[in-house]
């Protein structure tokens, strides 16, 4: 099936349909829920954006492995950024896990955040987490930020 590509690879395993099925990226009904996107407009590309949210963070909520940074931004809708290093995560499998599992927690969370700018940052042992753990605490962090979101309250 040309233009098409196994449903696994596109979508995390507990999203995907039977093992083996395929998806093709020209069907509609497969890109229509933009719910399940995470488009351009709501990711961090820059450096400089990066940049902004580390000098001027307004909220940060952490714990042993996970930092999440956040500044509000000019936007309706919020962006994120991760970094994931090879220290901190291992081989390029258990950072891409990683980042796929910050993005899929993000994206579920997003309408909590209003004109925020995240920055998420893990320390050495992350990837000792299951799914289940990493986003727990994910849930945490993000709770934590759409608190201040609402408030306007300093949390560090």
């Amino acid at each position: 099936m040309p233009g098409c590509v196994p449903r696994t690879a596109v979508l995390l395993s507990r999203l995907a349909g039977p093992k083996g099925a395929r998806a093709c990226l020209s069907d509609n009904a497969f890109l229509a829920g933009s719910a399940a996107a995470y488009p351009r407009d709501y990711r961090l590309l820059a450096a400089a954006q990066y940049q902004r949210v580390f000098r001027h963070c307004e909220v940060k909520a952490n714990d042993r492995l996970i930092t999440v940074l956040a500044v509000s931004n000019d936007l309706l809708h919020p962006r994120l950024g991760t970094a994931v290093s090879i220290k901190a995560a291992g081989n390029a499998v258990k950072r891409n896990r990683i980042k796929r599992l910050l993005r899929e927690s993000f994206r579920l969370h997003r309408e909590l955040f209003g004109g925020f700018d995240l920055v998420v940052l893990v320390r050495p042992g992350i990837s000792s987490l299951s799914n289940q753990q990493l986003l727990k605490a994910l849930d945490t962090h993000w709770r934590t930020i759409a608190a201040h979101a609402h408030t306007g309250s300093d949390t560090h």
